[in-house]
């Protein structure tokens, strides 16, 4: 079995009025990587991003961006935070082989 992590590539995050408004890619060092929907990937600088949190007991992802306006994405509008609700792909009761 290949080695788990953590993935939340994909989970959609919503804003307070429940649009979803990008879907979560990959952390990297320049930011994260975030997808508009129907449109590209795009990279959030850390500079924008307030606050970002995974509760592992929860599942919840929740990132608040800065409302400065010159390091906040444009395609949020008036929207400062968004959240969503993380999966496992499989559900364990025990930790897998490690083989």
């Amino acid at each position: 079995m290949q080695r788990m992590r953590i993935d939340l590539e994909g989970v959609p995050l919503k804003s307070y009025q429940g649009r979803v408004m990008c879907l979560f890619r990959f952390r990297t060092t320049e930011g994260l990587v975030l997808a508009i929907p129907e449109s590209v990937d795009v990279t959030v600088a850390w500079s924008a991003i307030k606050e970002a949190v995974l509760d592992l007991v929860t599942g919840q992802i929740k990132i608040c961006f800065h409302s400065d306006a010159t390091t906040r994405p444009r395609w949020l509008g008036e929207v400062d935070t968004v959240e969503g609700e993380w999966t496992d792909r499989q559900i364990l009761s025990e930790p897998p082989n490690q083989k």
